[in-house]
């Protein structure tokens, strides 16, 4: 299972699809030059012409180099310098890219490219999945100090925990136990029934446990991501053992829970969540998705069919049908790709030659 940014995804669409200029060839798509908030810099592209990237050509910035900007930003390029390799966008860049910037140019906008990926990852779910591994089942640190004599306690996940859930509440110079009254969801916030008989700070690792119980929320992390394996660890250098005497069930309120016949614990041991979710949208060029290699072509391919077929909305009556028809080729390319994936590998038979007498 590979993790791949939203940058490499389109860096191999741009080259399965021929529509990315840049980086390909000579041009690694790197700044070597301070630029502005009107201008990236790379004297690489000093080989191309004036004018090269003029009007039809877009730029994506996918980072904008040490201590600069505008990652993210997509421009339609109206003009382009040979010396010095300057790059000039329609607008202003958010921010200056720098050097070390990285950068990509395509003879079509980004956006339509990024739109027709997010749709090929929703159309061919659930062949596709992300891998979840989570470890934070009935614990979560406090991100405010909690003051002796106080009921409410703000935690980073209070999605992990329900109403009448025994806690323990501790940090590196107190500890007690606590049951939890109310929740609210909008300030993180855990209300217990007493009040606090310690403080508890966040510089010395305040923290809640669920006590030893039955019932875990699986909470937000998780989500309605369908599990594939819990397991337990019992220190950082341990081999994880998996652990079957569980399922999940649904709470009279409808929490998703984790569910052990036998109650267990979780302060003194570690519980690894495996679960696999539906890829959620790609926005940002370091967003990421965990898909298996082999299923990276079979992603290009219908990003292609939801590329071209967009495509064929934009232009000319004149070209509907050919586009049409190139994106209907890739959906085609999809199927066949995908039985191949999932088709049983042959069996090998035995010889029923026998010997004669």
């Amino acid at each position: 299972m590979a993790t791949k940014t939203l940058a490499d995804l389109l860096l191999g669409f741009g080259s399965f699809s021929q529509q990315l200029i840049i980086p390909r060839s000579q041009f690694k798509g790197t700044a070597d030059t301070d630029g502005t908030v009107d201008a990236l810099k790379d004297t690489e592209l000093n080989v191309l012409a004036d004018d090269y990237f003029n009007d039809d050509y877009w730029v994506y910035i996918t980072d904008g180099g040490t201590g600069g900007g505008g990652a993210g930003d997509i421009r339609n390029i109206v003009d382009f310098t040979k010396v010095g390799g300057i790059v000039q966008p329609d607008i202003s860049f958010s921010g200056i890219p720098k050097i070390g910037a990285t950068y990509q140019i395509w003879k079509c906008h980004v956006q339509d490219v990024i739109d027709a990926l997010n749709d090929a990852l929703a159309s061919i779910f659930p062949k596709l999945y992300k891998k979840l591994v989570w470890t934070d089942l009935g614990h979560s640190l406090l991100t405010a100090d909690a003051a002796l004599g106080q009921k409410n306690v703000v935690v980073a996940d209070e999605s992990l925990f329900f109403i009448g859930q025994g806690l323990t509440l501790k940090d590196d110079n107190a500890s007690e136990n606590c049951t939890i009254a109310s929740i609210t969801a909008s300030t993180h916030t855990l209300t217990m029934a007493d009040n606090l008989t310690n403080s508890y700070t966040v510089a010395a690792t305040a923290k809640v446990y669920a006590k030893s119980g039955k019932y875990f929320n699986l909470g937000a992390t998780i989500g309605n991501a369908r599990l594939s394996g819990v397991f337990l660890q019992a220190d950082s250098t341990s081999q994880r053992k998996p652990w079957t005497n569980c399922w999940v069930i649904y709470s009279s309120s409808g929490q998703r829970q984790l569910y052990f016949p036998i109650a267990v614990s979780v302060d003194d041991q570690t519980w690894v969540v495996e679960a696999m979710g539906r890829l959620e949208e790609l926005t940002n060029p370091t967003d990421t998705v965990s898909v298996d290699d082999e299923r990276v072509k079979l992603l290009y391919a219908e990003t292609a069919y939801h590329f071209y077929f967009r495509q064929s909305n934009l232009v000319s009556a004149g070209d509907i049908r050919r586009l049409r028809a190139l994106a209907l080729s890739y959906r085609d390319q999809v199927n066949a790709d995908y039985r191949r994936l999932w088709q049983p590998a042959p069996i090998e038979r035995a010889s029923i030659k026998t010997d004669e007498d």
